[in-house]
Parts: C-alpha cells; sequence; structure tokens
C-alpha cells in the first residue's frame, strides 16, 4: 500500500512567534513517517502551493492527513477537498467538519442550535462592536479562526472594558481577522479524541490539564505559553 503523508513542516525552528504553531516540527514528522511504514510504503506530500500537483501525480492509496493549510478560515479543509476531488480515501474528518471547526464562533452556533452547552459569546469584527458587548466580566478572548495556541495567551483573560478593548486592538491587528469574544468558564479543562466513522466510533482515553504547574498567579489557561514556551 502506498501512503501519501500530508503536512507543514516549520520552516525555522528558531522563530519565536506563534506564526506556525500550527505546523509540525522535522521530528514530528519523521516519527509519523516512521509509524506509518509499518503498513506501507510512505510517500511525503508537503501541503505547500504545488500540493495539488503532487498528489495528482502521486495518485497514493489512502492519504494520511496531519496538514493545517496555507491561508484563510478554511485551510485545514483544503487537503480533504483535494482528496475527495481526485476520489482518493484520507484519515481524519471531512472539508465541511474542518472548515466550521475552525472557526470557533461558527462552531458555537451549531452547538448551540444542537442544545449543547456552550459559553455565550459575540464575534467582534470591528472596535467599534465592543460598545454593545452584554457579556457579564470576566471574558476572554481569542482569534476567531486559528488553532494550537496561536493568539492565546495567559493576558487574554480580561476583567474590565479597558482590558478587554486593549487585548481585542491588539488581536484584530495582529492575526488580521475577527475576534471570539466569551465568557470565561473557571474550573478543570478536559480534552478528548474520537476515532472511526459512523457506528464504530469511540472515545480514546480523557486527558485532563494539570495548571498547577504553572507559575504563580498565572491564569489557568492552554494555550501559547502552555503549549510551546
Amino acid at each position: 500500500m502506498r501512503i501519501g503523508l500530508a503536512y507543514n513542516e516549520k520552516p525555522d525552528a528558531s522563530d519565536a512567534s506563534d506564526a506556525y504553531a500550527e505546523w509540525d516540527d522535522p521530528s514530528t514528522i519523521d516519527a509519523v513517517d516512521q509509524a506509518l511504514s509499518l503498513f506501507g510504503t510512505v510517500v511525503r506530500l508537503e501541503a505547500d502551493e504545488l500540493f495539488p500537483q503532487k498528489l495528482s501525480l502521486a495518485r497514493p492509496d489512502i492519504v494520511f492527513n496531519m496538514a493545517e493549510g496555507l491561508h484563510g478560515p478554511c485551510r485545514e479543509s483544503h487537503v480533504p477537498a483535494l482528496c475527495e476531488y481526485l476520489d482518493i480515501p484520507y484519515t481524519g474528518s471531512d472539508p465541511l467538519t474542518l472548515a466550521l471547526a475552525l472557526h470557533k464562533g461558527r462552531t458555537k452556533e451549531i452547538l448551540a442550535y444542537r442544545g449543547v452547552p456552550t459559553a455565550p459569546f459575540r464575534v467582534i469584527e470591528r472596535p467599534a462592536d465592543l460598545e454593545r458587548m452584554p457579556l457579564p466580566f470576566p471574558l476572554f478572548v481569542k482569534p476567531v479562526a486559528e488553532g494550537s495556541g496561536k493568539g492565546i495567551f495567559v493576558n487574554n483573560l480580561c476583567d474590565s472594558p479597558s482590558v478587554l478593548a486593549e487585548r481585542v486592538l491588539f488581536l484584530l491587528e495582529r492575526y488580521a481577522q475577527p475576534v471570539l469574544v466569551e465568557t470565561y468558564l473557571p474550573g478543570a479543562e478536559f480534552t478528548v479524541a474520537i476515532l472511526g466513522n459512523g457506528a464504530d466510533v469511540r472515545c480514546l482515553p480523557v486527558v485532563g490539564f494539570d495548571f498547577a504547574v504553572l507559575p504563580a498567579g498565572a491564569a489557568p489557561v492552554y494555550g501559547y505559553e502552555a503549549k510551546w514556551v
């Protein structure tokens, strides 16, 4: 079996910013390559501007997708969309799921419609939108369409209108996208991975975060500092 490995590699490990936080280190890509090689021949397909041509020429039997994409709020859906276009099976979620899930505002709208509890929120597109903010403090802010902790810092927890305005303006300018403002929910935080399809789906073990290791007085935020610094 020929397995296509779709990925985005960090261009420079010395870059201290969060610009490429979503992309993978070479060591991670090598480890996945080695694991997949137990099941067949691995063909590396970096998800860059030439990915469509590379995928069309390689025509693997399946694509193991760990790519983040290059541009736009739907970037995570690009690789599976191309796989579907070429009728090549792939791992992970489909284009619709990935496009919706990366946009936190759209995700929360769907959760609320389906009756799944989610913190009250607003999506801020311009500073003037803050004038109609009905949510009580404290509030937490984050870019609406980023992952891997990008734009999520401990000082994104806002306890006053002035702090909120400062953080929202910073995020709007730095990430050039709307900002999600939501009611801060204190307490334990967990993540659950789901594996499988349809009736075969199952949850992997629940992972809880130990915020006791953070510096004294630091907000319990599983963001950029906790993940990468």
